[in-house]
Formats: structure tokens, sequence, C-alpha cells
């Protein structure tokens, strides 16, 4: 006769328990010392703990948001094109994911918290990129709100517009994941408490170009894969939209084709970093890639081509901040930023933070295709429908 399984939040059946005792000892017998290992896993709100490793419950949490979902239509580098190739932001973060989830199993490295991070760094992204960011940070900067710092906007999704109640070093690596090819080596700052998180935040907001070092491997290791896994990709977009030739692409010690520049990668961050307190790459493959990041900025980023709606999109983000601003201003309740945006949200939310910061929230949150369209609802005139 079987037993009685009871599926009650805080008991696990004996099955289960003997699952995760076992997922526990794989831990402490496989991964690297310095891995960030379960036990120590930290949530603000206090633990959480059911059959999954806290950091695999982080990773379902993310791909199951309503944030997750939006990265379908979100700029990488390419926007407003009619080819479903190009990468998005749905894209990019798998393939960060997945290169880097490859280097930590030989490097002995969590993978359940590699890809939470992974998945989840780049939902703080406004519309169109990091060129939206551009225009986002000014606006916030010119109505006293500070800068606008998209690694900063993903811990505050979520954590208080989407609150997930994920693990500390979670959030940090969403903070610290940005200017990974600022040096070869990358060190993490080990033992960050939720204090050390605070104010690394805090100092993000002081200056959004600040490079903050994360406080485990695995946010080192995502930290540096971020760059790596769109250097050869955007090469490969752009030659797929025929605004470059392979044959214009420096050769390095690296190749020219994606394949070929993540297979050097992967293999250098792996003989340098093995049983190493630290995340790094040889001094001749960082050269490589800095001469491919400056070609990849010059030819491809700043192509004419792919910049002219870039005016367009520019007074389009000015037009939808100040018009949802004033119109919030007089009508309240009655206005399309609280139907939209405001009524769905917490009480907590809602009486906390300025009308600005809300405003941001919720324009970085958009798609492309959604900021577009709300433009034009509150801007583009339409028909009147009379009732007879």
């Amino acid at each position: 006769m079987k037993e009685t399984i009871n599926y009650s939040k805080n008991a696990l059946s004996p099955l289960l328990e003997r699952s995760r005792k076992q997922a526990l000892f794989h831990e402490e017998t496989t991964l690297y010392p310095n891995a960030a290992f379960s036990k120590n896993h930290q949530r603000f709100f206090g633990k959480e703990d059911d059959h999954r490793l806290p950091y695999k419950r982080d990773v379902d949490r993310i791909i199951h948001s309503k944030a997750f979902a939006r990265y379908i239509d979100k700029t990488q580098v390419v926007y407003l094109v009619d080819n479903d190739h190009i990468t998005h932001r749905s894209l990019h973060v798998q393939l960060v994911s997945g290169f880097a989830r490859g280097v930590a199993e030989i490097l002995r490295l969590n993978l359940d918290l590699v890809e939470a991070i992974a998945l989840g760094h780049d939902v703080g992204h406004p519309p169109f990129g990091h060129e939206g960011e551009v225009y986002l940070s000014a606006l916030s900067q010119e109505y006293g709100n500070g800068y606008f710092a998209h690694p900063w906007q993903s811990c505050r999704l979520y954590s208080e517009i989407e609150s997930l109640n994920l693990g500390l070093a979670v959030y940090d690596g969403f903070l610290c994941h940005d200017g990974g090819m600022r040096e070869a080596k990358i060190t993490p700052s080990f033992n960050k408490t939720w204090e050390d998180h605070f104010q690394d935040k805090m100092h993000k907001l002081s200056r959004n170009d600040v490079d903050i070092s994360p406080g485990t491997l695995e946010g080192c290791l995502v930290k540096l894969c971020d760059t790596l896994s769109y250097v050869g990709r955007d090469i490969e977009d752009a030659i797929s939209l025929g605004i470059l030739e392979r044959a214009q692409v420096p050769k390095t010690i690296l190749g020219t084709t994606n394949r070929e520049i993540l297979g050097a990668v992967g293999q250098d961050i792996i003989e340098m970093s093995y049983d190493q307190d630290y995340i790094a790459i040889s001094e001749p493959i960082y050269t490589a890639l800095q001469e491919l990041r400056a070609f990849n900025f010059k030819h491809i980023y700043a192509h004419p081509k792919l910049k002219v709606e870039s005016t367009k999109i520019q007074r389009g983000y000015r037009i939808l901040f100040e018009t949802l601003l004033n119109e919030y201003e007089k009508e309240g309740e009655g206005s399309y930023l609280w139907k939209k945006y405001l009524q769905s949200k917490s009480p907590s939310y809602r009486e906390s933070g300025t009308t600005v910061q809300k405003i941001i929230d919720y324009i970085s949150g958009m798609t492309d295709s959604y900021f577009v369209q709300t433009l034009k609802n509150l801007v583009v005139p339409s028909k009147i429908e009379l009732f007879r």
C-alpha cells in the first residue's frame, strides 16, 4: 500500500526529501569550494524551500514572469527591421545563459545561479535597446530623478514591481552584469550582505557607468559572457542584414565567425579560470575582443542605416513621458497611466516613490511595439464613434 503524500507548503514527501538531500550532497561533493552553494542562498523575505534547490526555483520564477515574456519584443541592437532572425533580448539572454552554463559546468560553478542571472539580467532594459536607455536616463535626470541604469532597473523590477523574492546573489548578478570588458580579470567581492547590495544600488545610481564587482564567481562569469555572447552574434546579424561583409571583419586570433569567436573564448576562459577565485581571459584574447568590439561600435552600432529613426524615437520618448506625466497630474485615476499601469499595481507600490519614477517604470517595461502603440493612442487622433 502506497503511503499518503502530503503536498502542503511546508512538507515534502519522503521521496522528494531524499531527492533534495541528494542534490545538496551532489553540490557539496562536486562544486568548486568557492562556488555559490544552495545552503548559503538568501532571500530578503525569508527562506522558501521546496523540492527544488533555491537557485533552480529562482530560474523558474524568472521564466514564468511577465517581464521575461516581454523580452520577445525588446531590441538588442537592431530595431524596427522586419527580419525574424535578428537577435532580440529573448534570444540574447538565452545565448548568454547557454554559453555561460557551458563554461560554468567545467569550472564546477552553480549552474542554476548562472542561469538565473543570465536569463533575468536585462529585464530592466527599456524599448529600443541602449539607445532608449540614453533617452530615458536624460529625461529622468531632467525631471530630478537621477540616472536611469538598466541593471538597477532589473533589480527594481523583480523586487518592487513584479516582486519575485529572488536570492541575494541573483539580484547582485543583475546589478553588476555590465562593464564586463573593462579588465581581463574579474574578481568577486565574496560574502556580500543585503546591506552591501543596497549600498551597491545607491552607488550604481550615483553614476550609471560605475563598474561594480559581483559577489560570486557565477556573477563574474555572466558579467564576462554577456559581452562575449553579443560580439560575434552582432557581426552575424550585420552580415545577414547586408550592412557588413565578412571580409571587413578584423582578422584576429579569434576568427571571423560567431562560432569561431565563442569557441576560442570559451576555451580561454576555462584555461584561465579553472580552480581560481576569479574569472579571466588571457591578454591576447582580451586584446582581440577589444579590437572586435571597437569594430562593432564603428561599423554596426553607429551604422547610419540603423539610425534613420533615431530622431523620432528620441522625440517619442519625450512626448510619451511628458504626456503621461501631465495627464496624470491633471486627471489622476482617470488618466492613461492609472488605467493601463498603476491600477493593477499593489497599494504599497502606488503609495511609494514619485510619479516620475512610476512613469519611468512603466516606459522601461514596455516592448518596442507597445511603446509605439501607446504613443499612437495618446498622441495620434482617431475616429470618433457617435451613438445614434
